[in-house]
């Protein structure tokens, strides 16, 4: 169970902060049930009310990791890639599906992959599609916002480096 105060990834949202633990009741659904009440740190005017009694949506609220945590993650996803998907349209209907969840794992796999046929495909001359573009930017954004949440990570462009196991991070 979270405590009031604390700070968690929930899907796509990013970071955010357990403003509250209570019970409401949205209309017609039923009665009343107990919520977390999330605060996303990435937009102060939005609130996110997650059931303590659905297991999916609280198996998508994890606690933040230590620098140690993710550089041992880092090391073990360090070679995994997605299965590439040569029709663009679909590729693209993966990727929303992965950026939605916002599962750390997926993310990085879908950087790295995304990143390695970015490189082949400049180095053929070719240039990358906006759909691999638009990806990886999006995945290394809530990467960035979650690592660097704990640790001593400085920018977004950080975060290929680490991916790669070039860079070291730090607990804040």
């Amino acid at each position: 169970m979270f405590e009031i105060g604390s700070y968690v990834i929930y899907r796509a949202e990013g970071v955010c902060k357990i403003s509250d633990i209570r019970n409401e009741s949205f209309g017609a659904v039923g009665g009343e049930s107990r919520y977390y009440i999330l605060s996303p740190l990435n937009d102060e005017k939005s609130t996110v009310f997650v059931p303590t009694d659905n297991n999916a949506l609280l198996g998508m609220m994890r606690p933040l990791m230590s620098a140690e945590e993710i550089c041992r993650l880092v090391m073990e996803l360090k070679n995994e890639r997605m299965e590439w998907i040569p029709e663009s349209r679909a590729r693209n209907t993966k990727f929303k599906e992965v950026l939605s969840l916002g599962d750390r794992r997926e993310l990085i796999v879908l950087v790295n992959t995304v990143h390695e046929h970015m490189e082949e495909a400049v180095k053929c001359g070719k240039k990358p599609t906006g759909t691999d573009e638009n990806a990886i930017r999006r995945a290394i954004r809530l990467l960035y916002e979650e690592f660097a949440a704990t640790t001593d990570l400085k920018t977004e462009e950080d975060i290929i480096p680490l991916l790669r196991g070039e860079l070291c991070l730090h607990n804040k």
